[in-house]
């Protein structure tokens, strides 16, 4: 088959998901009020994408909840194989099913990591799915980099380019991560490596945020 067949076929598939409008919420044998909690959750991250057409907002609403259900199916099952092995086995039977448990969830994570993007792009541009991605890790990458730039105004441009790189890269992480606790988590590890980064590179970040807190209070604010 050749490119521009696919091409269209691709198309063609994708006019007929979007006709059907047929994403169905995975609320099957699960709690009421979690599903509740999850759709409410969901919605909060749509209400800020702009979203105009009805239809669209809820297939994208259903997308982002059941992507929520999926990790959490994901890390139920690691959890529940973790729990057997600690209370069937010992010694290093047990240490290796822990471990398989571990590598068999990583596997599913990385493996629908990149279809949820990839779905939400049947209905969202670019920017949006940025946005979808921002509201699953509490808006980190923003509220750190801003808070970078304000911190070192002197930042060079290759500085903030890289600064910004490692922000988004960790979001990629913490959008797959079991809890708010470790999205955070994932991102401190980055916020190290940042700040090694930015030390090795001649800032006295001590200095740098004394200096910033005097500005803040100055203008009012507090950090």
């Amino acid at each position: 088959m050749d490119i521009r067949r696919m091409g269209l076929v691709f198309c063609l598939l994708i006019g007929s998901i979007l006709s059907a409008g047929a994403v169905e919420l995975d609320s099957l044998n699960r709690d009421r009020e979690y599903v509740a909690s999850i759709v409410k959750r969901s919605e909060k991250i749509v209400d800020g994408l702009n979203i105009s057409d009805r239809n669209t907002r809820n297939e994208v609403i259903k997308m982002i909840a059941n992507r929520y259900f999926e990790l959490n199916d994901i890390y139920e099952t690691r959890d529940a194989a973790i729990e057997t092995a600690k209370n069937g086995l010992t010694g290093e039977a047990k240490s290796n099913a822990i471990q398989a448990a571990r590598d068999k969830a990583d596997a599913a994570l990385y493996r629908s990591h990149f279809a949820f993007p990839a779905n939400l792009s049947l209905f969202l541009n670019d920017k949006q799915i940025e946005g979808v991605k921002d509201g699953m890790t509490y808006n980190v990458v923003h509220v750190t980099y801003t808070a970078q730039l304000d911190m070192i105004p002197t930042l060079q441009e290759e500085e903030k380019v890289q600064i910004y790189a490692w922000l988004v890269e960790a979001r990629e992480f913490a959008m797959d991560a079991e809890s708010a606790k470790k999205k955070h988590e994932t991102f401190g590890k980055y916020k190290g490596r940042i700040n090694n980064y930015l030390s090795k590179r001649g800032y006295n970040l001590t200095k740098e945020r004394e200096e910033w807190a005097k500005r803040v209070k100055a203008r009012g604010g507090t950090l």
